[in-house]
């Protein structure tokens, strides 16, 4: 069975297959395989395939020989129906994509008969599209029938995006006439209407005015310029002004980190001058407080850094570890740069 659906502007061709069973002959299963080709190859390169049922056959886990096939992922060893599998998605460029996840063997056994379990339902995808896929496994819960079970898969419906180009119509510059451009404008406009006088002085208005105005486009090309791209103030205007923009940029840009690290400076020499006082203490206390509820995760675990970048979560740990800081802060004197401490002025 095939069906097509159109989803956001995308096409995807969904076939379901059943493969003869591993007791039948031969003839039978060619004659599947033959068919199964055939409606494939009328599904056109621009749809997304995609493959799914039971097609009876074993792939195994080896992947010797069917690398851009086989992810290297899978339940039991290849049988000569999975042999055919993996044969047939060869020349359509396609993959097993429940082989291109690791998962426990429960969620490869598509099968369960007489007390055994196997895998032999699968979906296949175009190679080009297992980028859009996410997950593939088996529900082991669920049933589709007494002995099979559902194969679920995640795909991603990314809808195709054009860009549409928008064409770019030169401006004339026109903001360039002044000074000695605006007399050599006039200048030349005078002199190509003189040339032109017999067109421009017909008694068709239109005429004489589309005329006119072409003239008058010309003459402000060639005599002012135009322009063409973008209008961003970096890439505006001629090289030398985007070199100078970017240096001014630049300039800004070392002003203001040398702003900050001023702020800085004097905010550490407040809070080092304040520990020699009841008042350094509470300051102290409240950020250490205000640190513990922005280390608290969402499931409500606090967790902070040692001295050496480990990270602690047990509280016993935690607390020696604030126990060792404000030790080394109020009886051997004023820390050099402390890292947490930093981080706790500047937040």
């Amino acid at each position: 069975m095939s069906v097509r659906l159109v989803i956001q502007e995308v096409t995807y061709t969904v076939i379901s297959a059943y493969a003869p069973h591993t007791g039948l002959g031969e003839a039978e299963k060619r004659r599947f395989w033959e068919s199964l080709y055939e409606v494939v190859r009328r599904c056109p390169l621009d749809h997304r395939l995609l493959i799914s049922g039971g097609l009876n056959g074993h792939v195994g886990t080896d992947v010797e020989g069917y690398a851009g096939v086989h992810g290297g992922f899978g339940y039991g060893a290849r049988n000569e129906e999975g042999l055919s599998i993996l044969e047939f998605a060869i020349p359509h460029d396609l993959v097993v994509v429940n082989s291109f996840f690791r998962k426990t063997d429960a969620q490869f056994e598509t099968f369960h008969s007489g007390g055994h379990s196997t895998q032999i339902d699968y979906m296949l995808l175009r190679k080009g599209d297992l980028m859009t896929c996410e997950d593939c496994k088996v529900l082991s819960a669920l049933t589709c029938s007494s002995q099979h079970r559902f194969l679920v898969m995640d795909l991603v419906l990314q809808r195709r995006v054009t860009r549409s180009v928008r064409p770019v119509q030169p401006k004339i510059l026109w903001k360039k006439l002044n000074g000695g451009r605006a007399g050599t404008f006039k200048t030349s406009v005078v002199e190509r209407v003189d040339k032109e006088v017999d067109l421009i002085s017909q008694d068709d208005a239109d005429q004489m005015w589309n005329c006119l105005a072409s003239t008058i486009r010309e003459v402000s090309k060639e005599t002012l310029g135009v322009a063409v791209g973008s209008s961003s103030l970096v890439g505006r205007g001629a090289p030398a002004d985007r070199t100078r923009v970017e240096q001014r940029y630049k300039e800004a840009k070392r002003e203001a980190k040398k702003a900050v690290a001023r702020v800085k400076e004097k905010a550490y020499a407040e809070l080092y001058r304040k520990l020699d006082f009841k008042e350094g203490a509470n300051d102290i206390y409240m950020i250490t407080k205000a640190r513990e509820r922005r280390r608290r995760h969402l499931d409500n675990i606090k967790f902070i850094k040692n001295e050496v970048g480990q990270t602690l979560v047990k509280e016993d740990e935690i607390r020696k570890s604030w126990e060792g800081y404000f030790s080394s802060l109020f009886v051997r004197g004023r820390p050099e740069c402390h890292e947490d401490l930093q981080d706790s002025v500047i937040e």
